[in-house]
């Protein structure tokens, strides 16, 4: 890491999913399509592997990151009978209550008492920054100025749904007149314990500037990349989630919604972004339907959008449908749409 040179206006941006990392390293002095973009899977999926080749008692040190296959590969390997340890910060991947943690059959031990342990051991990170500016030192690219990191972040209350939680606070911003340039942290909030916990990982070893996002607004970010028309329908269709924003003038926030992809249909999802336009879906409806949420602030008339923007790797979803959808690909690729986000929120807060 070293021996790379800072550029002027670089920017690495690093969308965090389920499955996949998408990784851009924007350079303002070349062309869009020319930027180093890199589709790798993402570190939960890395550590879910790692983990499962273990005939061992295992020891997970590190920072909060996404759960999914991580979680799912440390219960089976505690169905094998091994032990397995894991320091606070780690633990809180699979619960932010480190009671349910414990309840599992984890170990839960402190920094200073894992250093004392005897045991094999791995990191926890959503991020792997060595391994990043391992590929760019070997492609002799210069380091970036900022960073930018968007996760997925229901937010934390004790004895509160996540989904609720994360709503209610989506609700609070949309309602004090929040823009979607709002959602990008330098200091997020402290119930947002994964994006703090990424900012802390990078801020150890990267002096220059770091911003964090959740996933799902960088994706509606990425993409407007190219739409001055308002109001625009965006839509996420994710591995695991699927949001919608209906976005008015100078990036206001008009309504969100929130769901579970795999629980969607064609019809079922078409019926929703209709009704979110519309003004008449509800966040009760969503959330007893299993799904995250609903608020609208604003209803413009599924009528009175100007476009119907589609994005993310089960956009196919609504193919055919009955809505006048766009599949977005800024900077060329359908991958880089939570990173394009990424980096158009970082130049209009630093601009």
């Amino acid at each position: 890491m070293m021996g790379i040179q800072s550029g002027r206006g670089r920017i690495l941006a690093v969308d965090v999913g389920t499955g996949t990392q998408d990784i851009l390293l924007y350079d303002p002095a070349r062309l869009e399509e020319n930027n180093l973009k890199l589709v790798l899977p993402s570190q939960t999926q890395i550590l879910a592997r790692r983990i499962s080749k273990f005939d061992r008692d295992i020891l997970i040190i590190g920072s909060t990151m996404g759960g999914g296959p991580v979680s799912m590969a440390i219960r089976r390997h505690l169905k094998k009978g091994f032990r397995v340890v894991m320091t606070e910060d780690a633990a809180k991947t699979l619960r932010d209550d480190l009671n349910q943690v414990r309840e599992e059959g984890i170990e839960i031990v402190t920094d200073g008492e894992a250093a004392d342990l005897d045991l094999t051991s791995v990191e926890a990170m959503d991020v792997d920054l060595e391994m990043l500016f391992g590929v760019l030192s070997s492609a002799g690219e210069e380091m970036p100025e900022t960073i930018g990191v968007s996760v997925q972040d229901h937010g934390f209350e004790q004895d509160k749904s996540d989904r609720k939680f994360r709503f209610e606070k989506i609700a609070e911003m949309l309602d004090s007149g929040a823009t979607l340039a709002d959602f990008l942290f330098e200091k997020p909030p402290s119930y947002y314990s994964r994006m703090n916990s990424v900012l802390y990982h990078i801020r150890r070893s990267f002096s220059g500037k770091v911003f964090v996002v959740d996933s799902k607004f960088a994706a509606i970010s990425g993409v407007l990349h190219e739409a001055s028309e308002r109001p625009c329908l965006c839509v996420d269709v994710g591995n695991g989630h699927t949001m919608a924003a209906v976005v008015g003038e100078g990036g206001r926030l008009d309504s969100v919604f929130e769901h579970h992809t795999h629980t969607l249909t064609r019809e079922k999802l078409t019926n929703y972004l209709v009704r979110l336009a519309d003004g008449n879906l509800t966040n009760n409806e969503v959330y007893l339907d299993h799904g995250h949420g609903c608020h609208i602030k604003r209803a413009p008339g599924i009528r009175n959008i100007k476009r119907v923007l589609v994005t993310g790797p089960n956009r196919g979803l609504l193919s055919d449908c009955d809505l006048p959808i766009e599949f977005a690909r800024p900077f060329g690729d359908v991958m880089m749409t939570g990173t394009v986000g990424i980096v158009d929120f970082i130049k209009n807060r630093t601009s």
